[in-house]
């Protein structure tokens, strides 16, 4: 096997593997955090880079604003931190980790291979061996955690990465977890980013919702009724943005405010808990109660540095960028 056909072997089966271990830990994170697993079910650190990388792919207009699940921004690695990080994920997966290791142990190998690719070295046989060995093992896995789940579907034999699957049954799937069949689609091998992020709530995000209505005004409140008697839940997550927007910048600016009127028509009608399911709205609720909080600090006499010390034990940067993420789930 020559270097060329070696590494473009390997590339076809590590792209196999990312983007199937990408939708498994992703459907298990669902599975235990919800829809806003990166709220609590994931490190702050690999959080912030998934934002950034996501941010930089936008930025070239890559997705024509379709909308991408930040786990498609994942490293084998970033995966790996995840695992570990989020103990019950780590228990669920547990049916499907390779044998003699840990899933995270074995993503973090993978890891170091992903990034010889990247830099385009050549492959030797051990390498090729290794991922080859791998993809075997998850297979092997997979077929063991459908076992377990009391059914008895076979283990199918591993497709040479070169050539096409043989049919079309898919693998099987672990305890608890609805595992996406193997894919030969190729996954883009990102360059790992700086863990620097710019700022959270940028000038033009607040100027804009500030166009769209005064969030701290009635008017906002009147625009977020109007929405939900025509039951446009989008326009009245738009009002809500505006208002949650001119909020998280009077809390970094120190300016005090002291009613939430569009949250507070949202609450009182039960709209809110209604939604807050379906649209996975978890966030948007831990905003406000930071919020209150903070403006009852400012009002009691904090300085600036006792309401930044607040903020950072809240981890209120990870939430502002939390609630980006949802309003751009629902295309905001």
């Amino acid at each position: 096997m020559t270097d060329q056909n070696s590494n473009a072997e390997a590339y076809q089966v590590m792209a196999e593997i990312l983007v199937t271990v990408r939708r498994i830990v992703h459907r298990g994170l669902e599975k235990v955090s919800g829809k806003t697993w990166y709220l609590d079910g994931c490190p702050s650190g690999v959080f912030e880079r998934l934002v950034e990388r996501k941010e930089n792919e936008a930025a070239v207009d890559r997705f024509d604003d379709e909308y991408q699940e930040l786990i498609s921004f994942a490293s084998l690695d970033e995966l790996a931190e995840i695992v570990d990080y989020n103990e019950e994920l780590a228990k669920l997966l547990a049916a499907i980790e390779p044998e003699g290791t840990t899933m995270a142990q074995r993503l973090r190998q993978l890891e170091a291979l992903r990034l010889k690719m990247a830099a385009t070295l050549p492959f030797d046989q051990d390498d090729v061996d290794n991922l080859l060995d791998y993809h075997s093992d998850l297979r092997k896995a997979l077929a063991r955690g459908k076992k377990k789940n009391g059914e008895v579907t076979p283990t199918p034999a591993p497709a040479p990465p070169a050539e096409e699957p043989e049919d079309d049954e898919s693998p099987p799937e672990p305890v608890g977890l609805d595992v996406p069949e193997f894919t030969t689609q190729a996954a883009q091998i990102d360059d790992i980013p700086s863990d620097t992020f710019g700022t959270v709530v940028s000038r033009t995000d607040v100027d804009s919702a500030q166009e769209e209505g005064p969030a701290n005004g009635g008017d906002s409140a009147v625009d977020a009724e109007k929405a939900m008697a025509s039951d446009d839940d989008g326009e009245v997550l738009r009002v809500l943005r505006g208002e949650i927007m001119t909020v998280a910048e009077g809390v970094y600016q120190g300016t005090t405010i002291k009613s939430f009127p569009v949250w507070d028509t949202l609450r009182s009608s039960g709209w809110y808990d209604i939604k807050k399911v379906d649209l996975a709205l978890a966030p948007v609720e831990l905003f406000y109660s930071i919020a209150g909080e903070a403006g009852e600090k400012q009002r009691s006499g904090a300085d600036a540095r006792d309401l930044k010390s607040f903020l950072e034990d809240w981890g209120f940067s990870k939430l502002l960028l939390s609630l980006r993420e949802m309003f751009m789930r629902h295309n905001l």
